[in-house]
């Protein structure tokens, strides 16, 4: 069978579920080129079907299950590798669920990121066209009711108004020509070109951000600990994790680790010296590595960093919110005054 000439592209829960079913269909002894035909059989789009179908021709040639993922072209190089570590171990149904495993956790903190980042956009997008609205079309109609009734408007009030209605239309603008921005450098992306700038201004986020390093930290644990399970060398599963974590700062303090390691160090003191962990997860490494229980360790700290990034995220709802609130509230009250203020005026002059 031909392969296909676009390859059909997994998202982390569609990985997850894939690895799932791969595990299931070993530990009951089915043959994998059967198992991936079954698996076509219920693909939910054609070209997911005609990569399961080409896959399954693989297998049953004879092909190692590592290089039929590889020759599909379509799924992780970490996949790859640890499929083909699983298969030399005797351990491959293992390893696809841990692989599971690992995705379902990379799904949901997407999920939870996408959210974190939407929610806020969502927010300020609508006070913006709500000041927009109040400024430029509801407070003209109050100036010209006062001026029929013979009343005015203060000066200061009028020129709040003013600079109200363009600062927001200014701002509407903006998020405009941002969301176009964004949108062509996805766009890019999703082509193969890369911007050099915005690279470099991801990568500072990345350096700098609370939730990107605690990302990060939990990806780099997560695959320590998954390589580490599967007997895999600590220096290997080290290099490993390095390629996977996709942030400078600490992609940078595994390669020296890495690097203190070939001097000699102990794992404790490696991680230590490079600054890697600190504190309690420091003194949880040294219990780990001195009773052979480093990939336990691992999975632990991997989800203590995986709670630190959902509470980074939570914490930062949590400030934007009330500070969404205060600005409505300070802007409906100033809006307010220059309405009643008048008002007053005209209702002492009836009276």
């Amino acid at each position: 069978m031909k392969k296909p000439e676009k390859p059909y592209q997994y998202s982390y829960q569609e990985l997850s579920a894939f690895c799932l079913q791969i595990g299931l269909l070993l530990e009951a002894a089915v043959p994998l080129d059967e198992g991936l035909a079954i698996m076509a059989e219920d693909a939910g789009c054609e070209d997911e079907k005609q990569l399961l179908l080409y896959m399954a021709e693989g297998a049953e040639l004879g092909d190692p299950f590592f290089k039929v993922l590889e020759d599909a072209g379509t799924f992780p190089l970490y996949v790859v590798r640890m499929a083909k570590l699983g298969q030399q171990s005797g351990t491959l149904d293992q390893m696809m669920k841990s692989l599971s495993d690992y995705y379902e956790k990379e799904y949901r903190l997407l999920v939870n990121v996408k959210n974190a980042l939407t929610y806020p956009i969502m927010m300020v997008v609508m006070l913006l066209v709500v000041l927009f609205v109040l400024f430029s079309k509801v407070m003209p109609v109050f100036d010209q009711v006062y001026e029929q009734l013979g009343a005015k408007m203060s000066p200061a009030a009028r020129s709040a108004i003013r600079l109200g209605g363009l600062f927001s239309g200014a701002a509407l603008i903006a998020a405009a020509v941002i969301a176009l921005a964004v949108f062509g450098i996805w766009a890019a992306s999703r082509f193969g070109h890369r911007i050099s700038l915005v690279d470099k201004m991801v990568n500072y986020v990345k350096c700098h951000s609370r939730i990107a390093l605690a990302i990060a930290n939990r990806r780099f644990t997560s695959v320590l600990a998954l390589t580490l399970k599967s007997g895999m060398e600590f220096e290997k599963g080290l290099e490993l994790a390095g390629e996977l974590v996709d942030n400078g700062k600490v992609a940078a303090q595994i390669e020296k680790c890495g690097r203190t390691l070939e001097t000699g160090a102990s794992y404790y003191q490696a991680m230590k010296d490079t600054g890697l962990f600190s504190g309690f997860y420091v003194q949880m490494i040294k219990v780990g590595s001195r009773s052979g229980r480093l990939d336990a360790v691992m999975e632990e700290i991997s989800e203590d960093f995986e709670q630190a990034a959902d509470q980074s995220m939570d914490n930062m709802l949590a400030r934007f919110e009330p500070t969404i609130v205060a600005v409505l509230a300070v802007s409906v009250g100033l809006v307010l005054l220059s309405v009643m203020l008048p008002l007053v005026g005209v209702l002492a002059a009836i009276g």
